[in-house]
């Protein structure tokens, strides 16, 4: 009889335990299910939240471009407006002093002299013009990249200085022209020499 009772205990220990193992797998498949499910979320959310970043700072890197661009279009558009100021007022000055030309050249002056200056000044006017256009022309930028927007703003301010050297040299003409039609010059020497007969 106690082998009886062993052997059915034992009988009993083994079908109960499979059973009790099982719930156990079964709880921990569970668990396992509900931590892949939770990981899996969390990958979503972390997957978004990167999405989302990415999206920010490309918008922002946009803005910063787009801000960019619009001070580099205000500051080539004031230097435009100078520059065409400048040019105009060499315009203006070389009519003046064409109409001081003719002038003294009605007074029977010799004004041939400042007439050749006079050519070449009103040539290197239209070299200054030429620059300012071309300045212009150029200001108009398409670049989407900051490395792209400090390339096209190297070519733009060796034209700002072309331009620049440009009206200087104009204006260094017109100069030239007025230091040449200085009454002293043209005449002086006659009154000059009579002086100096007098003197004697």
């Amino acid at each position: 009889m106690k082998n009886k009772l062993l052997l059915s205990g034992i009988l009993i220990a083994l079908t109960v335990l499979p059973i009790v193992s099982s719930a156990e797998s079964d709880t921990s498949t569970e668990a396992r299910l509900k931590a892949k499910a939770e990981f899996e979320e969390r990958k979503q959310e972390l997957e978004s939240k990167k999405e989302s970043i990415k999206n920010s700072i490309a918008e922002r890197r946009e803005n910063a471009i787009d801000k960019i661009k619009n001070r580099l279009d205000k500051f080539i558009e004031k230097i435009n407006e100078r520059f065409d100021a400048a040019v105009e007022r060499l315009g203006k000055l070389a009519d003046r002093i064409d109409s001081r030309i003719n002038k003294l050249e009605a007074e029977k002056l010799d004004v041939s002299k400042a007439k050749t200056l006079m050519v070449a000044a009103k040539a290197k006017i239209e070299i200054a013009k030429s620059s300012v256009a071309d300045l212009s022309f150029s200001a108009s930028t398409t670049a989407t990249t900051t490395s792209s927007i400090k390339k096209d703003f190297a070519i733009i301010r060796t034209k700002i200085e072309a331009a620049k050297r440009a009206i200087k040299a104009a204006h260094a003409a017109l100069v030239d022209v007025i230091k040449n039609l200085k009454p002293g010059q043209l005449r002086g020497e006659g009154k000059a020499s009579s002086t100096v007969e007098t003197e004697d």
